[in-house]
């Protein structure tokens, strides 16, 4: 069966990940517009440089999962699209743009190498191939997809649209009437019969839209280009595996009334200049993952009128344990949300809706200080007597826990506490507010006009609270990291993996799991003060083997369980065969 082309610039993006050359880069960013509201850019010459310096092309990775044969779809698919004439060495970008309620649209653009094969490629992959050009470019429109494929000697640019309606049907967004069902809606749509006329009428139309769309993306202006926001350009300017782009205005705008009319003016205002970056780096024995948020003038002109909230980190360091699994410090002034409400106006519906308790939303984002710790430890699987049928067992994973959060202001506290919300599950002894008794089920609770605490038990949050514990085996280094910012995580995955018992994982898939095991060491996450304009934050995840490239390391599981899946799937297969065929012989009746 011949392969439609949003088929075909996949398997060329997926290629271009695993195959090696040295070409020249393109400027493919160029052809991106600025209504763009996420676009995905794939660094395919540094990614294939990282795999072919450890020795690895697709045509091993075939061989090693015992794939040689040339008709198999995979391997066909990767033959052909080596020899499509795509510059699989070249940047891709994958691009979500919001045009307006009804021409938004999903696009692929690449370089070319080979116009000439690009077309012959194209002959034998769509049905009714007819080739038209429109100004410097050629095109296909391809009729079963509603998308358009269009080229000049070294670009090519797929766009295939969004139909809004129809996602609205399907229930994926709002509809413009929101009390419609939209599967009746759907129906109700579908019964009105249509003129061949129209209906031909309509496809030309829609043919017409999407060429000039490509026509338009062939020759944007530079102040039309994506290149031209500051996120957009410092992410490429990075030069990451990976990387993502995010510009939440136009997708709101581009929702249609059902959406756009639901948000304030002031909501607008702070979303507008908003935007999101995050790449991808695979080095050697670890992931980098980082972020930028770009924070626009009237939300930083928000975070700007507080302090910055450090995480505390004497709430993780006097944690009971040496042996943590994992912890999250976290230090946020509430009052940032109050004021981003207030400026949208939505305080008073918020404030109505606590009218009962008695309370108003100040009264609870100034009842906390924004400080909270999560710390896990002593994770452990095992083997524990089936509660309900005793001669049994049951595998069961247990951990030791604490959290933590604390009080800002002891007025508000103490009004929230004494709240109709609150006053029938707490009393208030000295400075400690008691749980009344009579909620099985609840964790240990401690909760004082300084802190609140729950633990996993009384015991351990006894010893939290004695302040006498001092957390050991975590690595000081990225703890001095954390210090005088807002945020930082931990998790201990080797700890979590090596617990899982050798009995639970089935014999003929212990190679693999030993690899998995063997994988990870640990990850980290850390979000710096925000800066006046960008809050910088990295993920980190660390590999067991330090010496290897961590997309090595991944392909080269990937490729194992790749292995595992053909051979548990072909053993599968022969012991249907070789079961015993059922004696079907007639049984006399008695």
């Amino acid at each position: 069966m011949r392969k439609n082309i949003s088929k075909v610039l996949l398997t060329a993006v997926t290629a271009a990940v695993v195959f090696s050359a040295c070409s020249k880069l393109p400027e493919q960013s160029k052809y991106i517009p600025k209504t763009a509201g996420v676009v995905l850019s794939i660094n395919s010459k540094q990614i294939s440089k990282k795999l072919v310096t450890n020795g690895i092309t697709m045509d091993k990775m075939f061989a090693a999962v015992q794939d040689k044969d040339t008709s198999n779809p995979a391997m066909k698919a990767w033959k052909d699209a080596e020899n499509s004439g795509i510059d699989l060495q070249g940047n891709f970008f994958v691009s979500v743009v919001f045009n307006s309620s009804e021409q938004s649209y999903v696009s692929m653009t690449g370089g070319l190498k080979d116009a000439g094969k690009f077309e012959e490629y194209l002959k034998k992959n769509i049905p009714n191939f007819s080739l038209k050009k429109k100004n410097d470019f050629q095109y296909v429109w391809q009729e079963d997809q509603k998308a358009v494929i269009g080229w000049n000697k070294e670009t090519v640019i797929y766009v295939r649209g969004v139909d809004t309606k129809d996602l609205k049907n399907k229930g994926m967004m709002p509809s413009d009437n929101p009390d419609s069902d939209s599967e009746e809606a759907a129906v109700a749509d579908s019964a009105v019969a249509q003129p061949a006329a129209l209906v031909t009428s309509d496809a030309s139309s829609l043919e017409d839209t999407w060429v000039a769309e490509v026509d338009h993306l062939f020759h944007l202006k530079k102040d039309e280009t994506a290149g031209t926001i500051d996120a957009f350009k410092d992410l490429l300017k990075d030069n990451a595996d990976l990387s993502v782009y995010v510009n939440p205005e136009p997708i709101y705008t581009a929702q249609g009334s059902s959406i756009s009319s639901m948000i304030p003016a002031n909501l607008k205002n702070l979303i507008a200049g908003n935007f999101y970056t995050g790449s991808i780096n695979f080095e050697k024995g670890k992931v980098v993952v980082e972020g930028s948020s770009y924070i626009g003038k009237d939300l930083a002109a928000i975070y700007k009128k507080y302090d910055s909230q450090d995480a505390d980190l004497e709430m993780l360091e006097k944690y009971p344990s040496d042996n943590i699994t994992g912890f999250l410090v976290y230090g946020f002034d509430f009052r940032i949300i109050g004021d981003i409400v207030k400026s949208t106006g939505l305080d008073g519906i918020a404030n109505m809706g606590l009218h009962s308790s008695g309370l108003t939303l100040d009264d609870i984002l100034n009842a906390f200080k924004g400080q909270m710790v999560f710390a896990a430890s002593d994770f452990s699987v095992s083997k524990k007597p089936n509660p309900y049928f005793p001669e049994d067992s049951i595998t069961k994973s247990d951990a030791k826990w604490i959290f933590a959060m604390k009080v800002g202001d002891k007025a508000a506290f103490d009004k929230v506490m004494t709240s109709p919300m609150l006053k029938n599950m707490f009393t208030k002894q000295g400075d400690h507010y008691v749980m009344q008794e009579g909620m099985p089920g609840m964790p240990a609770v401690s909760i004082t006009d300084k802190l609140v605490v729950t633990a996993s038990d009384n015991a351990f949050l006894e010893q939290y609270q004695a302040g006498k514990g001092k957390a050991g085996g975590l690595d000081n280094s990225f703890i001095s990291k954390i210090k005088g910012n807002p945020l930082g995580g931990y998790v201990n995955i080797e700890k979590i993996v090596n617990n899982i018992p050798d009995e639970e994982i089935p014999a003929d898939s212990k190679e693999l799991a030993g690899q998995v095991k063997n994988l990870l060491k640990d990850a980290t996450i850390l979000t710096n003060k925000f800066d006046g304009k960008i809050q910088h934050s990295e993920m980190v995840l660390n590999f067991k083997n330090e010496n290897e490239n961590s997309l090595v390391q991944l392909v080269n599981l990937g490729t194992s369980a790749a292995k595992y899946y053909k051979e548990h799937k072909e053993k599968e297969h022969q012991g249907w065969e070789g079961a015993a065929v059922p004696d079907t012989a007639a049984v006399p009746v008695q």
